[in-house]
């Protein structure tokens, strides 16, 4: 099954790539003896960074929309397929929850490890590499799992990102946004308590 060409069974797949760096700080945060030990806190530190991009991949969901219909009507509406706005939509927006959870726990984590500053630095490093992780997903189609496979096609993508001026573009966009996503929902998930 299908829906404007893009498999159905990737939207599962994508959602539960997205839940694997939230699990992952949830049983760090859950299980204080795996932070006391460098060994195991290290391991599951890189691999819950290797996913991070996951989360942040599926506000690039809604790219599916571009060209999905071919017989607008005279007010840019698609009567035949006007749901499928809302479905792309739905499923970018899980991004928002599994982003926000994944890299604030994390920076909780890392606040009671080294500080109060590392916490604010901590954001501040790890979105630049969670736009690097996009572009390497939405460009040349690296999965999180070729950073162990590819190491050396992944630094010569990183090369190019910023010695070609739509991708050093594209890689300050990404980095502005997410850094703006993840700060206003800060802001509005410390209002509510």
């Amino acid at each position: 099954m299908e829906i404007n060409d893009y498999p159905l069974i990737l939207v599962f797949w994508n959602i539960f790539l997205a839940f694997l760096p939230c699990w992952a700080v949830y049983f760090l945060a859950t299980h204080s003896k795996l932070r006391k030990n460098r060994v195991i806190f290290a391991l599951i530190f890189l691999f819950w960074l290797a996913m991070l991009p996951n989360t942040a991949y599926l506000f690039l969901m809604v790219r599916h929309l571009v060209d999905y219909c071919a017989d607008y009507d005279v007010y840019r509406v698609c009567r035949n397929g006007s749901w499928v706005v809302l479905f792309f939509f739905t499923y970018g927006l899980i991004g928002l929850p599994t982003f926000y959870y994944a890299l604030s726990k994390m920076t909780d984590i890392v606040a009671q490890k080294w500080g109060k500053q590392a916490k604010k630095l901590f954001p501040l490093t790890v979105i630049p590499l969670t736009s690097v992780g996009l572009m390497f997903g939405l460009y040349e189609r690296f999965n999180s799992w070729d950073i162990l496979k590819k190491p050396l096609s992944l630094l010569g993508a990183v090369t190019d990102y910023f010695n070609i001026p739509f991708l050093t573009t594209d890689f300050l966009v990404f980095t502005f946004t997410l850094y703006l996503i993840y700060y206003v929902t800060d802001f509005f998930w410390k209002l509510k308590r």
